[in-house]
């Protein structure tokens, strides 16, 4: 039996388990034997494979879990991003397949991971207590990593890293393998001695205890909701190439033939309305349009596509631009519209575009190379409209709160500055080359450019944070801290200023603060000692120009045309309740201040 279905939606995991011991143990049931580990939250987790054997080899995952949790995931190479990962959930342990990873953060759903296949093993069910899934999987001691390279589980090793993430809530449908589910409620990783759980008579065991059909679901779960895909693999176009790139419909249609509507509702504000013009994409993170109007879009798991757009906004015929799985967020064009930017985690690649055809030509070259593949692995990409030769690349950090990226030689929480007229052979590498635009932001995923060529960006701020109070330590996550505007500057003048993280943070709510009356944006400390404290911020980092709404969580950012607005998307975060929730928000700007830059009215 072949699964493809959900995974974790989590963040990196960082968090090691503390004081967890391994064992061996054997399924009386099954005669199959496990390396095991049981937290404390109650859920054991085990897994078998052959004795004396080098990847790919089968492997066996048991998970026994208190009834409680409505999923369960695991991690076979104790990171979320671009390994195999299992997710099994409580509806009678109904198997909920494997992903791999392609974006980060927990922005959006894993991907399905067609190299993996999935068979039950007798003892999977439940009973008024606890869940158990366990699976013969093929495919999950072997995957490919973000840039391709292969990595093998060490069948040897005695500490073998692996992770889980869990949450009391259910998918949205138990049934339905492609269903959407919430961000994990914990999440940790753990090393096993993998070599505790080889069997020697493996194959055997496997085949005396394979289950040939699925273990019963419950007659009350949903079904699989049906959608509309847009992806046709033709596409005839007359489109004429303007100067620059940019839309050139500017309807709004009330409605798009052959799309399904909107599953849930939108809100607008006065003189605003929205219409789905396309639906079945495989998470459409990033958009551009080209210089004929065609919108380009970059989605996460499987590559580019490209859509014609009709005069009134509904679009006429997509296709498959390139197949690049782990093309994940940043997208771009060139001013003139023949090369078309995009970035992985640890890449930014470029190609010869041709937009009266819609298509690449040549290979990729590589422009960036480099970066991490670990926590955030968002790189946006933007172009200034001053310097058209030059790009812009975000990175984000490698942790919730990574000390490490305090310093600026770290390359990490920060906006660096490219040359993409003189290219190194191999690509610039991101620590090492291009010039700094700002350092010391946590997460800045939305770039852009106001009316006087000056850059901003939107940064994600840390979760779970908490103050520290004469010796207490006091959760102040709810309320704090802010998400942030900031202003990044001059594209022609290099910015070494630092912004605060991953030592100061921005207040958005003073009295969500335990010991002390701050104003709203002002930024502390979180453990005043001789180096650092509250009242040191103001002279050693730059603060946001605007707060935003705490664990909101911004992906993207333009402004209009005159510059006197700034619209930003609005994610909302898994570490608040409520949640802030799916927003497009519109920050108003003020006239001109010294002629450089503009200001949050």
């Amino acid at each position: 039996m072949r699964t493809s279905a959900l995974t974790l939606w989590l963040a990196i995991v960082a968090v090691t388990a503390l004081g967890q011991t391994t064992k061996r143990y054997c399924d009386t049931a099954t005669s199959i034997c496990y390396s095991g580990w049981t937290g404390t939250n109650g859920i054991t987790f085990g897994v078998a494979l052959p004795a004396s054997k080098s990847a790919p080899f089968d492997t066996i995952l048991q998970i026994v879990s208190p009834i409680k949790n409505g999923w369960v995931g695991f991690s076979w190479g104790g990171i979320m991003p671009y390994v195999p990962l299992t997710n099994g959930f409580v509806a009678f342990a109904k198997l909920s397949g494997d992903r791999i990873l392609t974006t980060t953060s927990g922005l959006s759903l894993p991907q399905p991971y067609a190299d993996a296949e999935y068979s039950y093993v007798k003892g999977t069910g439940y009973n008024t207590t606890h869940w158990t899934l366990i699976v013969r999987c093929r495919g999950c001691s072997q995957w490919h990593n973000v840039d391709g390279n292969l990595v093998s589980i060490d069948a040897g090793a005695t500490t073998q890293k692996l992770a889980y993430g869990l949450s009391s809530k259910l998918p949205a449908q138990p049934a339905n393998n492609m269903s959407t589910f919430n961000v994990h409620s914990s999440f940790s990783n753990y090393k096993i001695e993998i070599t505790q759980g080889q069997n020697a008579d493996f194959d055997n065991l496997v085949t005396v205890n394979l289950v040939n059909e699925s273990p019963p679901i419950p007659s009350s779960a949903p079904t699989a909701s049906s959608t509309v895909s847009l992806r046709p693999t033709t596409l005839s176009t007359s489109a004429v190439p303007s100067a620059t790139p940019g839309p050139v419909q500017t309807g709004v249609p009330s409605s798009c033939a052959h799309v399904a509507k909107l599953a849930f509702p939108v809100n607008t504000a006065k003189g605003w309305k929205v219409t789905k013009v396309a639906g079945g994409l495989t998470q459409p993170l990033g958009l551009i349009f080209d210089t004929a109007g065609n919108i380009l879009v970059i989605e996460n798991g499987l590559g580019i596509t490209v859509h014609e757009v009709l005069s009134n906004g509904c679009l006429t015929s997509s296709k498959i631009l390139i197949t690049q799985r782990n093309l994940n967020y940043g997208i771009a064009l060139s001013r003139d519209g023949k090369t078309l930017y995009a970035s992985s985690a640890t890449f930014v690649f470029a190609w010869s575009y041709d937009v009266a055809t819609m298509s690449l030509s040549g290979n990729a070259s590589a422009i960036v190379t480099g970066m991490d593949s670990n926590w955030h692995v968002t790189r946006t990409l933007i172009i200034p409209p001053k310097h058209p030769k030059l790009m812009f690349v975000s990175h984000g950090s490698n942790d919730n709160f990574e000390y490490g990226a305090g310093d600026i030689k770290t390359g990490r929480s920060c906006v660096k500055l490219f040359d993409t007229t003189t290219v190194p052979a191999s690509g610039y590498d991101y620590a090492t080359f291009g010039t700094q635009m700002s350092y010391g932001l946590r997460n800045t995923v939305g770039l852009a450019f106001d009316s006087n060529g000056m850059l901003w960006g939107v940064e994600n701020s840390s979760d779970e944070l908490h103050r520290n109070v004469n010796g207490t330590s006091v959760d102040i996550h709810i309320d704090n801290p802010a998400d942030e505007l900031n202003h990044l500057g001059d594209p022609s003048k290099e910015n070494k200023e630092w912004y605060g993280y991953p030592t100061y943070y921005t207040c958005s709510n003073p009295d969500g603060m335990p010991d002390r009356k701050f104003e709203v944006g002002e930024q502390f400390f979180l453990e005043s000692n001789a180096t650092f404290m509250d009242d040191t911020c103001k002279t050693r980092s730059i603060p946001p120009r605007l707060a935003l709404p705490t664990h909101s969580a911004p992906l993207d950012a333009r402004f209009d045309k005159n510059g006197t607005s700034l619209y930003i998307t609005i994610h909302g975060s898994w570490n608040r309740n409520p949640s802030v929730g799916f927003k497009i928000i519109e920050v108003p700007f003020s006239k001109e201040v010294n002629g450089l830059d503009r200001m949050p009215a």
